[in-house]
């Protein structure tokens, strides 16, 4: 039966010093942004790098694979830190190390340099990643919660939109060590951004590192948020397992050039910010349980696209895969903040398990399509139809036994 919480309060707790809300909203939204800047900035060099670098297309894209494995799995490490030390100190650690080994990927010599190097920079990475959600807790509540998440998806959003375009520009004029020395400047202004935040989290745990990292098994022994994030994270997995060979999809199967490649995944990327906005807009008017479900078969409706008139042309796989994109988009903020609804306390371990899974799952999407499969789309069309549906199936189940909050409903 489903349970109903209530707002504890509506009162925004912040140091009295602190960002203002936009502030807040812009470094959090650059802080999730990690992933997608340190991924989709250099995606239209990855058929020129295995060149360049003297190496198969598949160690390179071994090489973005294998960021996602490390900055899901090192975020949710980094959470219930957080929780122990407080979001700032874990970003002063994470943001430095991640400008550092922006720096090591632009001198490296070798793709085996390289990878080790995009390994550490996940770590940095992953730290911030895990933060952001507990950030956005920490401050805002309720309603207002949700509607900051959908705002930061916006913002959030435009990253991959203006990333491919200018990683392709940038290769006219640079080589792909161009992009890297992008993600080090990046990496410089959001640290400025932390320097100036004050701490959010006011309740401090006094347990020991060990048994403050054990806190994440305590969150995944709360069977309504395991189930709901299985349920929100498969969804990920053909949407990053589309990242990870989209240039060769479009460059290589459909002969289009980098330039217009990214033009097809900014416009692609670009539901990303519209998600937000639409979410807010159909809130107007629908409760958002049953805009959740719609969105599922919105992604369940993107793989049977892809499975038919996706293989036809660039133009109808762009938006075979724009169902999905807007599908996941317009449903992030209300699946997010229901996620952190049935967690009371260890907020940085729920938040960090959000993030982690959401990219860890989509990383194995990501293993599987690298792989060198004669129809890619195939492929991501006969994951996309299953993994939504499987996931379909778990909401369905899990929406009417998890706590619901009170403004849901």
């Amino acid at each position: 039966m489903t349970k109903i919480l209530s707002n504890n309060t509506d009162q925004i707790k912040r140091h009295p010093k602190q960002l203002s809300d936009k502030m807040i909203m812009i470094l959090v939204a650059l802080l999730a942004s990690f992933p997608a800047l340190s991924t989709d900035l250099y995606l239209p060099s990855l058929p020129s790098m295995s060149e360049q670098l003297n190496c198969s297309v598949s160690l390179v894209s071994f090489s973005l694979v294998v960021f996602f494995i490390v900055i899901s799995t090192s975020s949710v490490f980094w959470g219930p830190l957080s929780d122990k030390y407080g979001r700032k100190p874990i970003l002063l650690v994470g943001v430095p190390m991640y400008i550092i080994f922006s720096l090591f990927c632009v001198l490296s010599q070798n793709i085996y340099q390289l990878i080790a190097a995009r390994i550490f920079q996940a770590i940095g990475a992953g730290a911030s990643m895990a933060v952001t959600l507990a950030i956005i807790k920490d401050i805002f509540p309720g309603k207002k919660r949700e509607k900051t998440i959908a705002l930061v998806t916006v913002l959030n959003g435009v990253i991959p939109v203006i990333a491919p375009m200018i990683g392709a520009q940038l290769i006219r004029f640079t080589s792909w060590r161009g992009t890297f020395v992008t993600l080090t400047a990046i990496g410089i202004i959001v640290f400025i951004f932390v320097l100036f935040l004050k701490e959010t989290n006011y309740e401090l745990t006094d347990l020991s590192v060990l048994k403050t990292t054990s806190r994440l098994f305590v969150v995944l022994k709360n069977a309504h948020f395991s189930r709901l994030l299985i349920a929100f994270s498969v969804i990920s997995i053909p949407l990053l397992g589309f990242i990870s060979v989209s240039s060769l999809i479009f460059v290589k199967r459909f002969g289009v050039s980098e330039q217009v490649f990214g033009i097809y995944f900014g416009a692609i990327a670009m539901l990303f910010v519209v998600g937000g906005p639409i979410y807010l807009f159909l809130r107007n008017y629908f409760k958002p349980l049953p805009i959740i479900t719609v969105c599922y078969i919105g992604s369940l409706a993107s793989g049977i696209l892809m499975l038919t008139i996706g293989q036809w042309s660039p133009l109808l796989f762009a938006i075979s895969v724009a169902f999905g994109y807007l599908s996941v988009s317009t449903s992030r903020p209300p699946s997010s903040s229901l996620l952190l609804e049935q967690q009371d306390t260890d907020t940085g371990s729920a938040s960090s398990l959000i993030q982690g899974a959401f990219i860890l799952t989509g990383s194995m999407g990501m293993l599987i399509v690298s792989y060198d499969w004669s129809n890619r789309i195939m492929v991501l069309g006969i994951m996309s139809v299953i993994l939504n549906a499987g996931g379909f199936i778990l909401w369905m189940y899990t929406k009417a036994r998890c706590r619901i909050p009170k403004h849901f409903l």
